[in-house]
């Protein structure tokens, strides 16, 4: 068995130099740029359309919380009717108070006092 083996001289690429290309240094920038202004113009309309729909969940979140608040109002005021009726308060005050409607001998009426402003210095008397 003859093998013959090719034995490659290897070549010495240390001394050698690439130089840049400026164009295609130029075109990647631009490329990478592009890109950039690309990806920012994405995430701006996401982050537009995450808001818009949180805000709509919100939105309804607080229109069925007025409601409900409406709805508590209206019931409270209707309650606020009720304690306040004047029939009520007397069926109160008689029966579980034992208190007795006023007479004449139990009330007194009293009757404001006007207080008449002081007189002018043309009419008081000096010494």
């Amino acid at each position: 068995m003859d093998h013959e083996f090719v034995v490659r001289k290897q070549v010495q690429n240390r001394h050698i130099h690439r130089e840049v290309d400026t164009a295609r240094q130029r075109d990647l920038f631009r490329s990478v740029l592009g890109g950039a202004c690309v990806l920012v113009a994405v995430l701006f309309a996401a982050w537009q359309h995450h808001d818009a729909r949180r805000l709509g969940r919100e939105g309804v979140t607080l229109r069925t919380t007025y409601a409900d608040l409406q709805e508590s109002r209206r019931h409270l005021n209707v309650e606020k009717a009720h304690l306040v009726a004047p029939a009520r308060i007397d069926a109160i005050a008689t029966r579980q108070l034992k208190m007795k409607p006023p007479t004449r001998e139990t009330s007194a009426v009293l009757e404001r006092v006007t207080v008449s402003p002081p007189p002018s210095r043309a009419v008081v008397a000096q010494r």
